[in-house]
């Protein structure tokens, strides 16, 4: 009798080979299947609904307190204790990063607020808020100088004139606190101070009888050193002077 030749046992071993894989995966699907079952079926004992729809997912988890309450009915399953501490641990963290969260925002708003306040000091730093009332004092001066209304006005009077109009500047930012950007700064001097300059320089006209008097003046306007002026001479420029500080303070009080 003839031997199969060695073709024809290599393609019935590879038959009998799928035959028993083809066996296997069934048994190894049809056990899947009814732990996938076992599962889901723990699931809805624990309060998940919809598991066994097709297309539709599973509604809000409940909590672990939930979870406990149904848990307390009967011995719970590995797969429901796994998922109850899986829960909780859950939760714990999420309390936990909420505590982290408003922490960091609580820290974030100290240090906007030690930024805020570093800054606002800096400002007014003495040697610092000193220069910048220099410079609008400087700045005012140019400006005045280039308004043909200022012709009437001496040089030491359009001095004084803006050196008045620098602490009505001072004044306002002091007294409000308020870091003034390029634009609001621009603001003030071109349509809020040339008024108030002019109507000083009306004032000091009126109140000084010569150059001494004006030099005094002026001395006192940048310094507010009554010392400096007699007591006539300050309640002459008292007199004049006070309705254009009201006029202008009025005025500035509208802008923040």
């Amino acid at each position: 009798m003839a031997k199969p030749s060695r073709q024809i046992l290599i393609v019935a071993g590879a038959s009998v080979l799928i035959a028993a894989l083809a066996t296997g995966g069934y048994f190894t699907y049809r056990n899947i299947q009814s732990q996938h079952a076992t599962t889901q079926l723990e699931l809805e004992q624990l309060g998940y609904s919809n598991t066994r729809s097709p297309g539709i997912g599973l509604n809000q988890a409940p909590s672990s307190e939930q979870l406990k309450a149904r848990m307390q009915n009967a011995a719970p399953t590995p797969v429901q204790q796994l998922i109850y501490n899986l829960t909780e641990e859950k939760e714990k963290l999420a309390q936990a990063n909420q505590s982290l969260q408003a922490q960091l925002d609580s820290a974030q708003e100290q240090v906007k607020s030690l930024q805020e306040y570093r800054q606002l000091n800096e400002y007014f730093a003495p040697n610092n808020f000193d220069q910048k009332i220099t410079q609008v004092e400087a700045d005012l001066k140019s400006y005045l100088r280039r308004l043909p209304d200022a012709d009437r006005f001496s040089d030491r009077q359009v001095d004084i004139m803006a050196i008045a109009s620098a602490q009505e500047y001072r004044r306002f930012a002091q007294q409000n606190r308020l870091i003034l950007d390029q634009t609001e700064h621009d603001r003030i001097i071109n349509d809020y101070l040339p008024g108030y300059a002019f109507c000083t320089g009306d004032a000091v006209e009126l109140a000084a009888n010569n150059a001494l008097e004006e030099h005094m003046l002026a001395q006192y306007l940048r310094t507010n050193d009554t010392s400096l002026l007699s007591t006539a001479l300050r309640q002459d420029l008292l007199a004049v002077i006070k309705p254009c500080q009201l006029a202008l303070r009025q005025s500035l009080d509208t802008l923040f």
